[in-house]
């Protein structure tokens, strides 16, 4: 097994236990989840998503309103 090493993060308590309960319903602890995430972005040589200073439209609104997150654009 590789050598691991502990990280210290930040992170609002709300955001921690939604994606927590996110990751359990997805069969995955937040370490796990993390990891995925890290080794996706090594593997790509970027971060796996898009990244911008202009959030879309619904994305904006999300962020203004505090509506959830996990709501779709499509109908």
């Amino acid at each position: 097994m590789a050598e691991t090493v502990n990280i210290t993060l930040r992170i609002e308590k709300k955001v921690r236990d939604e994606a927590a309960k996110l990751f359990s319903e997805l069969g995955c602890t937040t370490t796990q989840a993390i990891n995925m995430f890290l080794k996706q972005a090594v593997r790509e040589g970027r971060i796996p998503f898009e990244v911008t200073t202009r959030p879309g439209v619904r994305y904006a609104a999300i962020c203004l309103e505090g509506d959830d997150v996990g709501e779709s654009d499509e109908k």
